[in-house]
């Protein structure tokens, strides 16, 4: 088994389809059709499913997609050890998914921490859905992840640790028309800019509408691929969205958002530290963990005026132990 192999496997089972693997990996879909039939051969055994909607791994191709991401942890960690042996100028990166309200209050106190310690690792940060994280994360493109942590179906292969509950809000502008409503039944007519995966769809459809009773308004449920798009068009249009109540408190939103006082309660979310099960962190990422709850842990004593109104918001859960999926 040749190492390009069991990468191209790890992202196929992460993408759901071979199309959507070689645009991951940068390579032609000849390529990594190639690589995965090399592998089949040499395993005698078939890995992959192959149907009109893309490919799903067999029992065989899961259990050695297990081994395979084992593997290609090692190596990263192993690249890694040496190249804190070499000059420290020699770039080194740190790829995290950071959830949008984490970004903007405890992050800024957690980086040039970060930066102190690890002049030369260059820092790579995203932002946006914790469930496309979760792909990222399982086949190494993502080293750790700041974002909600999913059901324990989702989050096969991952490890987390809880940090925070948090409820989810309806937002609108200050200017909206409804911005005073007292029930969602209220904004069934209204226009939506929602941010979710298609998997996740269902979930937000029942937490938002289906448990109070209502039918979902399809023709008015809109989305948006980018978190800060769908702020700004809630922010310049009538358009309701649904977020964390936190992210309405950051200093960015609060004085053009507001979070309606509705009848109806919501599901609770919990954001923690999300990485690879089955592998220790590298060292840079261990030093982002340590600093990051530093400052989890400062926050309650803050003055900060933004980080103690965002924490009105939010339970610290004091957990210490990782959970493996």
């Amino acid at each position: 088994m040749k190492v390009h192999q069991l990468r191209y496997l790890t992202v196929v089972a992460s993408e759901g389809s071979i199309r959507a693997a070689a645009r991951t990996l940068g390579v032609t879909q000849a390529t990594v059709t190639q690589g995965l039939r090399e592998l089949e051969a040499h395993a005698q055994i078939a890995l992959l499913t192959r149907h009109g909607g893309g490919a799903s791994l067999t029992p065989a191709g899961l259990d050695l997609v297990s081994h395979a991401q084992r593997v290609l942890a090692q190596l990263r960690q192993a690249d890694e050890t040496l190249a804190r042996h070499r000059d420290s100028a020699t770039p080194q990166r740190l790829s995290i998914g950071i959830t949008p309200w984490v970004a903007q209050t405890l992050i800024p106190l957690t980086v040039p921490l970060f930066r102190q310690a690890l002049p030369h690792v260059q820092l790579e940060m995203f932002d946006g859905l914790s469930a496309l994280a979760y792909p990222r994360l399982r086949e190494g493109s993502l080293d750790l992840m700041v974002g909600r942590i999913a059901p324990d179906s989702a989050m096969r292969g991952l490890q987390a640790l809880p940090l925070f509950s948090y409820e989810m809000t309806v937002a609108a502008s200050r200017t909206h028309p409804r911005v005073a409503a007292q029930s969602i039944a209220e904004l069934l007519e209204d226009d939506w800019i929602l941010n979710f995966t298609p998997s996740e769809q269902p979930t937000l459809m029942h937490n938002l509408f289906r448990q109070h009773g209502l039918e979902q308004p399809l023709h008015r449920i809109h989305l948006a691929h980018s978190a800060s798009l769908m702020l700004t068009l809630v922010k310049r249009t009538n358009m309701l969205t649904f977020c964390p109540w936190p992210l309405v408190e950051t200093d960015e939103l609060r004085h053009s958002l507001a979070a309606l006082q509705l009848k109806e309660s919501f599901n609770t979310n919990v954001v923690g530290l999300v990485r690879r099960a089955h592998e220790a962190p590298s060292h840079a990422a261990s030093l982002f963990i340590e600093f990051f709850l530093r400052q989890v842990s400062a926050w309650e004593s803050s003055q900060d005026a933004q980080l103690r109104r965002v924490l009105h918001t939010v339970d610290l859960l004091n957990s210490s132990a990782w959970t493996s999926y």
